[in-house]
């Protein structure tokens, strides 16, 4: 930030952190400990730019992305949601695929300079003894940290803070976690 940017109280958005997304790989062991599997589903949440270059990136992304997906078999859409937010969500039975699709939409941004674009990256668990609930893992990309959200069910707008809590306590030294709970967003109807 510069001088004239202090000056008038103008700040820069944070940089994007996006290697933190590589500790999932080992914590995956973890959370199958605690009864929760991935659901094979993970998505990226950007804000989009209307600039010709963001365009341009993006056309970048969407290239490298189909030559990933054709060697992975995984399957990718493009959707924008109600509050207009991008999302790139994948369908994949591999874990670690998603991981890494996730982390190359996210480097691609950040190579071309819209890391400040990007908001969360999101992984979809359930819980082995019953298919019907729901616990996302979502990743601040400018906190870099972790924090979970289990909504009650899909339509309902509580969330289980009790399991939640357990969860981070449980796993608290395999991610970076924030620790902050205040700053435990949840991200309604969550395409993913």
């Amino acid at each position: 930030m510069g001088f004239f940017d202090a000056l008038f109280g103008r700040n820069k958005p944070p940089k994007a952190q996006i290697d933190p997304l590589f500790a999932l790989s080992t914590a995956i062991i973890s959370f199958a400990e605690l009864g929760w599997e991935s659901s094979g589903r993970s998505g990226l949440a950007l804000k989009p730019a209307t600039s010709i270059f963001f365009q341009t990136a993006a056309q970048e992304l969407r290239d490298l992305l189909t030559l990933y997906i054709e060697e992975t078999k995984t399957k990718m859409q493009i959707e924008d949601d109600e509050y207009h937010y991008r999302w790139l969500l994948f369908n994949d039975p591999d874990f670690d695929d998603l991981v890494n699709l996730v982390h190359v939409s996210a480097q691609i941004l950040k190579d071309n300079g819209y890391d400040t674009q990007l908001l969360a990256a999101v992984f979809r668990f359930v819980q082995q003894q019953k298919p019907d609930s729901l616990f996302y893992l979502i990743y601040n990309y400018k906190r870099g940290n972790f924090y979970p959200y289990m909504p009650l069910d899909k339509k309902s707008e509580q969330r289980d803070r009790y399991e939640e809590q357990r969860i981070f306590t449980m796993l608290e030294r395999k991610l970076p976690w924030e620790r902050d709970t205040t700053l435990w967003y949840p991200i309604r109807n969550c395409p993913v």
